[in-house]
């Protein structure tokens, strides 16, 4: 199963670190400004090294985004998060591998309103 790796929620910082049941390990980060956002990235050796985008989503301009993001990973399988972070882990940990991670995360963005 997968599993979260490290996860950190403060004000200053706001990312988890999920590893998939194939073993690849993914960093997710989500931020509040300049523009709100979520950047999902691949990592290698280990877990200690960013090796590329795999998914990014921004809100730039929307009133209420985080509000909304939370919308867009909730579900009637999940439950409902208070924040961002909470919601995309919930969503991601149903994966188990990158692959399967972005055609979930690309499915979760066509619900977000305004797309």
């Amino acid at each position: 199963m997968s599993k979260v790796i490290a996860y950190r929620n403060t004000d200053r910082y706001c990312f988890c670190q999920i590893k998939f049941n194939s073993r690849e390990r993914v960093l997710v980060s989500v931020a509040n400004t300049p523009e709100p956002g979520i950047k999902v990235i691949k990592l290698i050796l280990f877990g200690t090294v960013p090796y590329k985008t795999i998914w990014e989503f921004r809100a730039a301009g929307e009133k209420k985004a985080l509000e909304k993001m939370i919308e867009m990973f909730s579900g009637a399988d999940l439950p409902r998060a208070r924040h961002p972070l909470d919601a995309i882990t919930a969503k991601l940990l149903t994966c188990r591998s990158c692959g399967e991670a972005v055609r979930v995360l690309r499915q979760a963005e066509e619900k977000f309103p305004g797309r």
